[in-house]
Parts: C-alpha cells; sequence; structure tokens
C-alpha cells in the first residue's frame, strides 16, 4: 500500500480541488454564456467557495457543484453572516438539504425579480 505524507495528501487536495473548479467554471460558462468573467478571477472566487463548502459537512458531489452555482451568480453570499449561520447551526435539515432549498429560493427570487 503506498503512503502519503500530510503534505502530499493536502497536495493531492489541492489538485482535485482545482480540477473540480476548472470542471464546474466550464460548465457554468457553457450552459450560461453571460457569464463572461476572466477565468482567473472566476476561478478564484470559485476556488474560495469550495474551500468554504469544504468546511461544511457537505456529503454529495453535486451540492458542492451547486454551491459553486450559487457562488458564480451570487457572489460572496456565504459570507452574509446570515447565511454563514444558517449553514452551519444543526436542524433537522442537512446542510446538503439547505444548500439546495437556498438555491432554490435565490432561483425563484431572481424569476420574480427580487
Amino acid at each position: 500500500m503506498l503512503k502519503l505524507s500530510e503534505e502530499q495528501c493536502a497536495g493531492v487536495d489541492k489538485m482535485e480541488g482545482d480540477d473540480f473548479v476548472r470542471d464546474t467554471a466550464q460548465r457554468l460558462k457553457r450552459k450560461f454564456p453571460g457569464i463572461n468573467e476572466p477565468d482567473d478571477t472566476f476561478h478564484v472566487r470559485l476556488r474560495k467557495a469550495l474551500d468554504y463548502a469544504n468546511t461544511l459537512p457537505l456529503k454529495e458531489k453535486n451540492v458542492k457543484r451547486d454551491f459553486l452555482f450559487l457562488e458564480a451568480f451570487w457572489p460572496g453570499f456565504y459570507l452574509k453572516p446570515e447565511v454563514d449561520k444558517w449553514l452551519r447551526t444543526p436542524n433537522s435539515y442537512s446542510v446538503d438539504q439547505r444548500v439546495e432549498d437556498y438555491m432554490h429560493v435565490m432561483i425563484n427570487r431572481e424569476r420574480r425579480g427580487l
């Protein structure tokens, strides 16, 4: 069995995260051509959001992707104290479900022009 040092594990995690951000950014830009932010800033912003998401007990990869979707359209949404508290405070809903609920609320608000 191959044993990796902590630094090597951290390096692998960073590469996986960077690949995930790059793939998600490409998908978002393909699906929403109106996203015209340069990759060098867009990727950094998405990476910071992913780093935050990784501090939450998210279980599903698609929910992490949805988290980055939220960041793409509502930059820094997770930095608002009320959102941060809501995501971090345990309740009867999983964090995955709360992220999904937040995404649906924001999309519906956008559709209604709020």
